[in-house]
């Protein structure tokens, strides 16, 4: 399969994102505002920003393609055949948009290739219960950054509590404090609970109180259900990437 076919799904999923977002996908200036800045700055400084502009542009269409082309990898179809599954289903085409908007504007590689992998994984299983997590799933790949990574890789040794009907064992230690996280790693000291409160929110790390602690400072926190499964999604891109 040519490049250029995989340009032209990149290209379709672009106009699907703008579509999704309510908004167009443009360069950083254009249009009659780009046009009066242009007017007021001069010719020179206007031609620089259109260099700016059209790098950007440049950087998005490649990051769109390499999404497609990781979707593709993964499954092991054409980008033909991923055209069809996507335009067989409106959800799973919104989806699709979703996950584009965000990775062409997502300069961490690492952060586009789990999007990427999200975004197989729906078309593997693009029923609606699924699909509702994989919308968790985007979102909070999206929304972090580095320092939420490294915590989480820290925090993924924490013993979760166990899901009821089990309950917690006796001399069990569960979770991990965020104390022992920035023993672990001293970088995360400076807005360590910035970091962690971003990922409680996104439902990627949860409580594992078990008994009564008094203070936020102890409390025990460790990978949700959602955190192991995001995690494992950066940590095959990791793999993967080094064969």
């Amino acid at each position: 399969m040519s490049k250029r076919t995989e340009d032209q799904v990149a290209d379709g999923l672009k106009q699907i994102a703008a579509a999704t977002a309510g908004t167009a996908v443009g360069a950083m200036i254009g249009g009659s505002e780009g046009a009066l800045f242009g007017a007021a700055v001069g010719p020179a400084l206007a031609t620089s920003y259109d260099m700016v502009a059209d790098r950007i542009a440049a950087h998005r269409a490649g990051r769109r393609t390499e999404l497609v082309r990781e979707v593709t990898r993964v499954l092991r179809i054409d980008p033909e055949e991923l055209q069809d599954r996507l335009l067989s289903d409106e959800r799973l085409l919104e989806f699709a948009g979703r996950v584009v908007s965000a990775a062409q504007d997502i300069s961490l590689s690492q952060k586009r290739r789990a999007l990427a992998r999200a975004l197989a994984a729906a078309l593997a299983d693009p029923a609606p219960a699924r699909l509702d997590i994989w919308e968790l799933m985007q979102k909070a790949i999206k929304e972090i950054d580095p320092p939420h990574i490294r915590l989480m890789h820290i925090i993924s040794s924490a013993t979760p509590l166990p899901r009821p009907p089990e309950r917690p064992s006796e001399g069990v230690k569960y979770g991990m404090t965020l104390q022992d996280v920035c023993r672990t790693d001293p970088g995360l000291e400076v807005g360590g609970h910035a970091v962690l409160q971003k990922l409680i929110s996104l439902g990627l790390v949860e409580s594992a109180l078990h008994g009564v602690i008094y203070g936020g400072t102890y409390r025990p926190y460790a990978l949700s259900g959602l955190g192991r499964r995001l995690l494992t999604l950066l940590q095959e891109e990791a793999e993967s990437s080094s064969r």
